[in-house]
């Protein structure tokens, strides 16, 4: 393993000490750190203590906002400052994680690391995620050469079987990412099961097309991943392989009719039957006559019109 980049040293002072919960550190104003970014803390017993960023902020030497004001010749924005001041950045970090379950408050000038990729999985506890699916990935140091990219996974059985639950993705509308973000998890499900689950586990995907085109063509390759996607692809496990075993329904139309009830053209249209991935349905009374009432389900009937209907049926 690498060694670990020296960032800074933790602060511990009268009015802000480090706590079991928390602790602050200093660091160079050129190195560049995010929020949530994860950071190490080697204590003195040997252990590390992990904490996540919350914070970030620089002081100056100055005692007020007024003395800046002054020293720029009375708030000329023109005017750069003549007296040198020193400054430094700081952050605030949450305590996550200790690697011998020892939370007592790190010390004053203890060295602050980044974390290596595998201390920042079990740091969060990315790798006692029991059933692992890929729902995600999360960037730590986002911007800087010690960029790392890693898998995040849920527990499989509490998205899917008996123990499963249902599934919120939220968004803004319009912008087809949720779309895409129900597309990438269906195809982190297919290749989890087709390769890392019991063989007994299988699933299956009923999808309703509200998109057009766009998804009539899932088993087809995408030609246009761009490097950084294939990578990001590689980083979680994933292949760049389309859907597999995909069957379309597509309502019937007869194909001497100008008029169609499909996005895709009529070549397509033949192409896809002719190689046994689509099927046209239509529902005929005689079969479905026992599942009419469903049709009706949310239509309001208070004088019980319909339902004689359905009945006589």
């Amino acid at each position: 393993m690498a060694k670990n980049k020296l960032i800074g040293r933790v602060l511990a002072t009268e009015k802000s000490p480090t706590t079991i919960d928390q602790f602050y550190f200093w660091t160079n104003s050129d190195t560049k750190l995010n929020a949530f970014d994860i950071v190490k803390v080697e204590r003195e017993d040997g252990t590390d203590t992990f904490g996540v960023i919350e914070s970030i902020s620089h002081i100056t030497d100055a005692t007020s906002f007024l003395t800046n004001f002054i020293s720029s010749d009375f708030g000329d924005v023109n005017i750069t400052e003549p007296t040198f001041r020193v400054g430094m950045n700081y952050a605030l970090a949450k305590v996550s994680y200790n690697t011998k379950g020892d939370y007592t408050p790190v010390h004053n000038n203890s060295k602050v690391y980044l974390a290596s990729p595998e201390e920042i999985t079990f740091a969060l506890g990315l790798d006692r995620v029991e059933n692992p699916l890929v729902c995600g990935s999360l960037k730590m140091y986002e911007g800087t050469a010690d960029e790392v990219t890693l898998p995040v996974n849920i527990n499989a059985k509490f998205l899917l079987g008996s123990e499963g639950a249902h599934l919120n993705i939220s968004g803004i509308s319009g912008l087809a990412a949720k779309t895409s973000y129900a597309m990438f998890l269906m195809k982190s499900i297919q290749d989890t099961y087709a390769t890392k689950l019991d063989e007994d586990d299988s699933v299956a995907f009923v999808l309703f097309n509200v998109k057009g085109r766009d998804l009539m063509a899932i088993d087809r390759q995408n030609e246009d991943l761009d490097e950084e996607t294939v990578e990001e692809y590689s980083t979680l496990g994933l292949s760049q392989k389309p859907f597999k075993q995909a069957k379309y329904y597509i309502p019937y139309f007869d194909s001497k009719s100008a008029k169609q009830s499909t996005y895709l053209s009529r070549d397509d249209v033949s192409s896809y039957i002719d190689s046994g991935k689509l099927k046209k349905f239509k529902y005929v009374y005689e079969d479905d006559k026992e599942s009419i009432e469903m049709m009706f389900a949310n239509v309001e009937d208070p004088n019980q019109t319909m339902e004689a209907i359905v009945s006589c049926s």
